[in-house]
């Protein structure tokens, strides 16, 4: 037996070791997200009205998902690069969601108890003629809802016209997670598919 080979299996499972210590660990944190973080319901735009539901999955979009300066906090959309992490604080609407309070590329430093912070990564930008008419588009991560399989299509038939809003839970470090949807003010919560 030589010297490699006498250190091979050892350090094969080393790495099967740490690969599934690293797995378990996504694991972990996405579970304690579901389970201790914050829940807010938003209100949610369907990508695609006419075919909500593509296979057992559905794409969602948000209303703080585009935001243009003129309507949000942004500022300079220069500190923004594509693919960067932008901290939205949102804050209860009195006539229901909620509504965009501030856009930052750093964690926001006093958040008001009632206002939530969500962090998102720049997908794209428009810049229009000035860089008070400039557009931002943000990815939150929970853009997307797998539904047990074969059930896409009955939930598909409740969502048309009708109001659907996500259930998102959100961690203190701004990290979300999508836990369900409510459909006509029924509940649909389905363990995410980590």
């Amino acid at each position: 037996m030589n010297r490699s080979s006498r250190y091979f299996w050892p350090l094969l499972i080393l790495v099967a070791l740490v690969q599934t210590a690293a797995l378990f660990k996504i694991v972990y944190d996405k579970d304690r997200l579901i389970k201790t973080g914050r829940e807010i319901t938003m209100p949610v735009k369907p990508l695609d009205p006419r075919d909500i539901f593509r296979g057992d999955y559905v794409t969602l979009g948000y209303d703080i998902s585009t935001l243009s300066t003129a309507q949000a906090p942004i500022g300079n959309v220069d500190k923004f690069p594509i693919g960067s992490a932008a901290y939205v604080t949102v804050a209860p609407n009195p006539a229901g969601g909620w509504a965009v309070t501030s856009v930052s590329p750093e964690f926001p430093k006093a958040v008001s108890p009632a206002d939530v912070v969500l962090k998102a990564r720049v997908d794209r930008i428009w810049q229009g003629q000035t860089s008070s008419d400039s557009t931002i588009s943000l990815r939150y991560g929970i853009e997307t809802y797998f539904v047990p399989e074969g059930t896409g299509r009955a939930l598909e038939s409740k969502v048309r016209e009708h109001k659907i809003d996500a259930i998102v839970a959100v961690g203190s470090d701004g990290s979300a997670m999508l836990k369900g949807l409510v459909i006509d003010g029924e509940r649909h919560v389905d363990p995410p598919l980590l």
